[in-house]
């Protein structure tokens, strides 16, 4: 009975997923504390995935929030921070960052996909495979890994750029230096990798129910995994690593590395979560499944 109602859920849940996120970048995947869209609070129910639509704003306050932009790209949001989004076209994803801070890893960027981030009057372009960092107050970008282009100049790892009048000027920055938001996304990250490893291997087995038949294209897909409760990322071909050291998994070697690195599926661990937030959110799952970041 248990089996087949979480099957029923887990087709209920990719079918509405589906039509969302193959259609738009904005998908609200998992929520820590206060976060809302338009001033109407984030209320997290099984298999409903909040949009963020072209002028409207997501913004927290004592909370953080990760977005599924376009496959293979996620945006994550600090506390008190806001970003408009602009255009949620997978071809032209456009936002405005508002306040706060915001990390983008860029997993990877589908042919025909774009993403754009405008902030104090300055358009920064993510091209590449990276990660990459906008501050608000004072407005500063910063490349952590890869290469993006701020006001037609490209910038390359280790690199950052007072936004505005000076953008065109960038500085060396440390890459070690972080704080408890890059922590936490990197935690973020290495949940979404675990589920990636589960997804690849069900993906992989012709026997399988294809409960991992995800959204994108031949080129790299978000994955449903009803197991974990969210959406993870499965590149088209070989492994993508991190900038945060989490590994993700293409279908195609999934029967190598399966055996000793796959968690069992519908594990839920429990962990303490982070100082001043409460327990987190997955908008795939109810509280008691949720994989709670430290």
């Amino acid at each position: 009975m248990r089996t087949a109602l979480l099957a029923f859920l887990s087709v209920s849940a990719l079918s509405y997923a589906q039509s969302v996120i193959s259609a738009h970048s904005g998908v609200v995947q998992y929520v820590e504390g206060d976060v809302m869209i338009d001033n109407q609070s984030i209320q997290p129910k099984f298999a409903e995935f909040p949009e963020v639509k072209p002028n409207q704003t997501i913004a927290t306050e004592e909370g953080r929030v990760e977005l599924l932009l376009t496959p293979g790209v996620f945006l994550r949001l600090s506390e008190n921070s806001s970003v408009r989004m602009i255009s949620n076209s997978l071809s032209d994803t456009r936002l405005a960052m508002v306040s706060g801070s915001a990390l983008i890893e860029v997993a990877e960027l589908l042919p025909n996909n774009s993403i754009t981030f405008e902030a104090a009057r300055t358009s920064v372009v993510l091209p590449h495979k990276g990660l990459y960092r906008i501050d608000a107050d004072p407005a500063r970008f910063r490349v952590y890994d890869g290469q993006a282009t701020v006001a037609g100049t490209m910038v390359h790892k280790g690199r950052e750029v007072a936004l505005g009048a000076d953008a065109a000027v960038a500085t060396n920055f440390d890459i070690k230096d972080t704080d408890s938001f890059y922590r936490w996304s990197a935690r973020r990250a290495e949940y979404v990798a675990e589920a990636n490893v589960e997804s690849a291997r069900v993906a992989s087995n012709p026997m399988s129910s294809g409960y991992t038949e995800g959204v994108g294209s031949q080129n790299g897909r978000w994955s449903w995994n009803p197991g974990f409760g969210m959406f993870t990322y499965l590149p088209a071909s070989g492994m993508y690593n991190s900038p945060f050291g989490s590994t993700y998994y293409s279908t195609m070697i999934a029967p190598a590395y399966v055996a000793m690195s796959a968690p069992s599926l519908g594990r839920t661990t429990s962990v303490a979560p982070v100082a001043a937030f409460p327990a987190g959110r997955s908008m795939g799952a109810p509280t008691s499944a949720v994989r709670r970041a430290r």
